[in-house]
């Protein structure tokens, strides 16, 4: 009886082994690719997550700009000086509290900024406050214990003006500032910046409603990184009582930009233009983009646009 049963050839079986292999090898290859898909997707999102804090930090010192307590008076007296001359932390005339540097960014408190990226700095008032008793022109007396120390910059304030000085000396609920130390004047009268000049302020007395708290200053800005030059990092420059100590937020930030949302035009314009027209008083947000180095991104092929991470913020005070 004749056998029905047939084999393969031996080119059918190597049409189908290629064609097997093809297959094996395309799949092969889309599995890799979404492994590499997925590192890469997971890589970002752990150091945008680690980012994140960092720019929630930014906000809220941008949210807080220009805050000069009680009615948030325009009229803003300040003492502090340093041989005569404003140091670069207590400039609040130049834009209200506000005030953004386009590159190149000379030094900021000692250190040298990465070449193309801008800085910004921020003044305000802030944290706990106490109330204002009694003031002789000397002495605040105040309803507790001051949330100042000796040797910290502070501003106190009521429905007029507010003052930015140095206390001097910090006893029970008292709180004394004279010519001395970073004050370059006793009195705490306004005096307007183009008149300024050390020993020159009027005496002033604050009304019942008046309060004292802590001044803070911020920059923000990009600088080659502590642990690795080769690398930059982006750095938070703050006021510890009366020295700004530069404090390393995140490692792996490559470049840092701002744009500024003008509240009389309604359009954004750059650092160098707010600060040709003099109008940083007007500035009532910030855009901030801040890119990741490829050097945290540990090998990883991401898009550049996904290397960049841009927010807005409002300034409270001037909405």
């Amino acid at each position: 009886m004749k056998n029905n049963m047939e084999g393969f050839t031996l080119l059918e079986l190597l049409v189908a082994a290629t064609l097997g292999i093809l297959v094996i090898g395309g799949a092969s290859g889309v599995f890799i690719a979404n492994q590499q898909t997925s590192k890469a997707n997971a890589v970002l999102s752990e150091i945008q997550n680690v980012a994140r804090l960092s720019f929630q930090l930014m906000s809220q010192d941008i949210r807080n700009a220009g805050f000069s307590g009680c009615n948030n008076n325009a009229r803003v007296a300040n003492t502090i000086s340093i041989a005569g001359t404003r140091p670069a932390w207590a400039t609040w005339s130049v834009g209200g509290g506000i005030q953004g540097f386009p590159a190149p960014v000379a030094p900021i408190n000692g250190m040298d900024t990465t070449p193309g990226t801008q800085a910004l700095r921020l003044m305000f008032g802030t944290g706990d406050s106490n109330a204002i008793s009694n003031y002789d022109g000397t002495m605040l007396t105040l309803n507790v214990a001051p949330v100042l120390s000796a040797g910290d910059v502070g501003i106190a304030c009521d429905d007029s003006e507010s003052s930015i000085f140095q206390a001097n000396e910090v006893d029970g609920f008292t709180v004394t500032h004279r010519l001395a130390g970073l004050n370059s004047d006793a009195n705490l009268g306004f005096l307007p910046e183009i008149d300024w000049g050390p020993g020159l302020a009027p005496p002033r007395f604050f009304t019942r409603n008046g309060m004292i708290m802590r001044f803070e200053s911020i920059a923000w800005f990009v600088a080659p990184s502590n642990d690795d030059v080769n690398v930059n990092s982006l750095y938070r420059a703050s006021l510890i009582g009366d020295t700004q100590v530069n404090e390393e937020v995140l490692f792996g930030v490559s470049d840092l930009q701002f744009m500024f949302l003008n509240d009389n035009t309604n359009t954004f314009q750059t650092a160098a233009a707010t600060t040709a027209a003099g109008q940083w008083g007007r500035i009532n947000a910030v855009n901030v983009s801040v890119t990741l180095d490829d050097a945290v991104l540990q090998g990883q092929q991401i898009p550049a646009n996904a290397k960049t991470i841009s927010f807005l913020v409002s300034i409270r005070n001037r909405l």
